[in-house]
């Protein structure tokens, strides 16, 4: 059984593990929660970390259970980005963080299945290999492949839609009278 230091972990893994809490869940006060529970089980449980994997993806699927059963607790679809519908003033750099994860694809990716969501991130987000991704989730590599596959294609359909919404918009089909 591997010895974990838990001052060299939190050096090296702690701002990855933040980062994939932050995508997984658009809020930076939930990604810090999320990435500092993954670190309080790591000095819980270093003694279940056996060395079958890295300690990053070890420490990945920890998160991903966490964040998973967070979700389960909190009902069928956890209430995202509160902070925009809340009274509450966060800082700057918070607001900017919340905004850019609004606006940007991982605001798609958090409408996805469970394991697809959790495959992109993996892969697009934090780079892991497939073998990396199917040791953090428990799963075959097939499993793995089928979730990155059906994850983008759904992604796919989603911007379509969401452009053809665009284009379509509320005013089509209405004819556009200027007063002449």
């Amino acid at each position: 059984m591997p010895d974990v230091d838990l001052a060299d972990a939190l050096r090296d893994h702690f701002a990855r593990i933040r980062r994939a809490a932050l995508v997984l869940t658009g809020n930076p006060w939930d990604a810090d929660d999320l990435a500092q529970e993954t670190f309080l089980t790591l000095t819980r449980q270093q003694t279940a970390f056996q060395g079958r994997s890295s300690l990053y993806t070890w420490l990945y699927g920890i998160l991903l259970n966490l964040e998973r059963r967070e979700r389960r607790r909190s009902g069928l679809r956890r209430r995202k980005l509160r902070v925009l519908w809340t009274h509450e003033t966060p800082a700057a750099d918070a607001r900017m963080e919340v905004s850019e994860w609004r606006r940007g694809l991982w605001s798609q990716v958090a409408r996805l299945p469970d394991g697809q969501r959790q495959a992109l991130v993996l892969r697009f987000s934090e780079h892991l290999s497939y073998d990396e991704i199917a040791a953090v989730l428990s799963c075959p590599l097939g499993t793995v492949k089928s979730r990155i596959f059906n994850g983008l294609q759904s992604l796919r359909n989603m911007l379509r839609d969401d452009m053809t919404g665009l284009v379509e918009g509320p005013w089509s089909g209405e004819r556009v009278h200027d007063g002449i």
